[in-house]
């Protein structure tokens, strides 16, 4: 039984931000598979796998500066 003056806003992770945090994650991995491109030659599918496992990274930074800085 949970006393009286407990809820769960305390625990730091909406739901909203899990489903972002796990749309980036495959975003991430889907860039990392492409960016395997840049090795094999396929550089334009290299470069738009590296921005697109670069973005999740970034926007994970913003979140984070936000809301501890």
């Amino acid at each position: 039984m949970s006393s009286p003056g407990s809820n769960a806003e305390g625990a730091g992770v909406s739901l909203r931000n899990a489903v972002l945090l796990l749309c980036s994650l495959f975003i991430f991995h889907l860039g990392r598979g492409w960016a395997r491109g840049l090795v094999e030659g396929n550089y334009l599918l290299g470069v738009v796998g590296l921005l697109l496992a670069l973005a999740p990274v970034v926007w994970l930074l913003f979140v984070i500066r936000e809301a501890y800085f």
